[in-house]
């Protein structure tokens, strides 16, 4: 048995819980624990425990067996746009919540230390008063997500007083670095592009970002500290950037041209507003700093990176990633070769299927905006197999009894997914690829971000698909997406092709 003490981290998959996992098995000074729903894997350096979704009934005790400190990144941050269900009913159920179960649990099972990772979002959007957020600032969350980790850090902090457990909340700002997706990810891409992005003169304004080591470094500081026990941090770099000053860090990072746009702050805000886009124009133009002396003096922890060079570093890692994200070679020329030939192939079949499809519904085709590669939106064309009433949602969350009888019969032989061979010769999809999800998915939308599946062109049939794998399960789908990207190559092209041909796995499949 070892003496160290061990840690059960959670989120351990995201883009903060990896970077934490990394530097604990890196430095070896604790045992650890992740908690992961799917364990397709077994480790040396970490002890991997199933649990399943966060919620007020998920059972921890497996998890926290010999567990002194909890450090807790997992959280809900989207919701599906969902009219029927309340966003912050949503983010409760999981950020307040399943928190606090999991936090009530650790303490009657003697976890000494819990350490939540909040959000600056407690605090609110922008300091415009021209002062930074302190420790001591009264909260003002603006947004669901923001109240339901306001209100987790409330409970928190009312266990702490009723029982032995010691509770750590941390507010990091904007947090980047290696592999970061989102929004830092989209400036590095359009700026690597060349796109005369129109925020350069966004120069007056100032925001504190986070580098992703000084925040783990930060993490492992409160572990065992003292001093950290039930108290309140914000954290940052040590170096505020405006918007102009952050692009040109990234161009020096890319090794190109900064081509910002010189418009006025003032000209970007009226127009974002006149098209409801004000608290976009908020988080480019406006300015939200904190203030770290409190983890400064309290806690004596510095941060080790200065932002400008960790942008740099940041932006270099992006650049190095697209060349092995590209496309398999040859896959293009393939796919525009198999496409026009099944279509010529095919093309009794498709005016077949056309004309019963007028009979069957009145309207043969179905077309559906789809996310494509970089996120971008393309209209994806199948056969309809379901009645044109039918609400445009994930095919998973669709009842079997909306499909057609010419449906049932274009499903089971794969027909229905023949028209989209227009989309893979058009260079919007390839026959091999990420199935494309709908831009209401955001839970889909975010594993995937953060497995980067969207760097590659989405396709008719893949890996997951003959695995069985379909949009109900976000984070095994992404994952599998991604090993397949990862593997691709002419033997598994071919493969996958001819799997599905012969009728192995499914495209979007119905429950």
């Amino acid at each position: 048995m070892s003496n160290k003490h061990r840690l059960l981290l959670t989120g351990a998959t995201g883009f903060v819980g990896s970077a934490i996992q990394k530097r604990i098995v890196a430095d070896g000074s604790y045992d650890l624990t992740i908690a992961v729903r799917n364990v397709n894997e077994q480790s040396d350096a970490v002890r991997i425990v199933k649990v399943d979704e966060l919620t007020t009934s998920t059972d921890w005790s497996d998890a926290l067996k010999s567990v002194d400190v909890v450090v807790h990144t997992a959280a809900r941050v989207h919701v599906m746009n969902d009219k029927s269900a309340d966003p912050l009913t949503e983010f409760r159920k999981v950020n307040v919540e399943g928190t606090l179960n999991l936090a009530r649990q650790a303490a009657d099972a003697g976890v000494k230390r819990f350490i939540f990772i909040s959000s600056i979002k407690v605090n609110g959007e922008g300091t415009e008063s021209g002062r930074p957020y302190t420790a001591d600032s009264k909260p003002n969350p603006t947004d669901p997500y923001g109240i339901s980790k306001y209100e987790a850090e409330q409970s928190l902090l009312k266990l702490a007083e009723t029982t032995p457990l010691e509770v750590v909340i941390i507010r990091p700002t904007l947090v980047y670095g290696e592999n970061v997706k989102g929004n830092f990810q989209s400036l590095m891409k359009w700026t690597y592009k060349g796109v005369p992005l129109p925020i350069g003169g966004i120069k007056k304004n100032l925001r504190s970002l986070v580098y992703v080591d000084n925040l783990v470094d930060f993490i492992v500081t409160c572990i065992e500290h003292k001093n950290a026990k039930n108290e309140v941090f914000l954290i940052s770099d040590d170096d505020d950037i405006s918007t102009a000053s952050l692009l040109e860090e990234i161009s020096k990072g890319l090794g190109v041209k900064n081509k910002a746009v010189n418009i006025p702050a003032k000209f970007i805000n009226t127009a974002a507003s006149a098209i409801g886009k004000s608290g976009v124009a908020q988080r480019l133009s406006g300015s939200l700093q904190v203030d770290i002396s409190k983890a400064k003096t309290l806690l004596g922890w510095e941060p080790k990176y200065s932002t400008s060079a960790s942008i740099q570093k940041t932006a270099k890692h992006y650049k190095s990633s697209l060349a092995t994200s590209q496309s398999m070679p040859l896959q293009r020329s393939l796919d525009i070769l198999f496409s026009v030939t099944g279509l010529v192939v095919a093309s009794p079949l498709l005016i077949g299927a056309t004309a019963i499809g007028y009979l069957d519904t009145g309207s043969p085709l179905f077309i559906q905006e789809r996310v494509g590669k970089d996120q971008k939106p393309f209209r994806l064309i199948k056969f309809r197999t379901m009645k044109v009433t039918t609400e445009s949602v994930a095919s998973h969350l669709v009842d079997t009894t909306s499909i057609t009888k010419l449906g049932k019969v274009l499903r089971k032989t794969k027909l229905d997914e023949l028209p989209q061979l227009i989309n893979v010769l058009k260079g919007e999809m390839s026959l091999v690829g990420p199935r494309p999800n709908l831009f209401n998915q955001k839970d889909l939308i975010e594993a995937r971000e953060e497995m980067g599946v969207y760097d590659v062109l989405p396709g008719i049939t893949g890996l997951a698909q003959l695995n069985g794998i379909d949009m109900s399960t976000p984070e095994r789908l992404a994952k599998k997406d991604k090993e397949m990207i990862d593997t691709l190559n002419l033997k598994n092209y071919f493969s996958y092709i001819v799997s599905t041909a012969l009728g192995k796995g499914s495209g979007d499949a119905v429950k």
